[in-house]
């Protein structure tokens, strides 16, 4: 049977103090979903096999910075990769600053001459951008 009884109130004062958060590397060894993880790699495979398949010839060399750059960027796939299985906050953050670093890629194209500027460029920079936003929230929002 339902009461219809109203509950007393044992104390009307609320007190709310601010939330005390945990350090950054407690943070960051902090258990993401598989859930979460298999999204961001399953994002990441999507999104940049689509932009590199918009991407044409290049109609200029490579700048040397834009080769050592290329090797810190698959660096920190890896450790995306990396700590997504091991299901870490810290696989998230590495995906954000792989985005980051595939952002400025794209950025640089057009204006180091390796390409000219041209439609499939801002569909590379839609996904480029569709990647930090997803790392980005990801990162603030994933739960165990």
């Amino acid at each position: 049977m339902i009461s219809t009884e109203e509950r007393v109130v044992t104390s009307t004062t609320t007190t709310t103090g601010p939330v005390e958060r945990p350090d950054t590397r407690t943070w960051l060894t902090e258990r993401i979903s598989a859930e979460v993880g298999v999204m961001i790699g399953a994002t990441w495979y999507v999104l940049f096999m689509i932009a590199t398949g918009l991407e044409p010839r290049a109609t200029g060399p490579n700048p040397t910075w834009a080769v050592v750059l290329s090797f810190v960027f698959l660096g920190a796939l890896v450790v995306t990769a990396a700590g997504l299985l091991a299901r870490r906050r810290w696989g998230l953050l590495a995906s954000l600053g792989a985005a980051g670093i595939f952002t400025a890629f794209s950025v640089a194209c057009p204006i180091s001459g390796h390409h000219g500027l041209a439609p499939w460029w801002f569909g590379q920079m839609a996904c480029a951008l569709g990647l930090v936003g997803v790392s980005a929230f990801a990162l603030a929002r994933a739960r165990a």
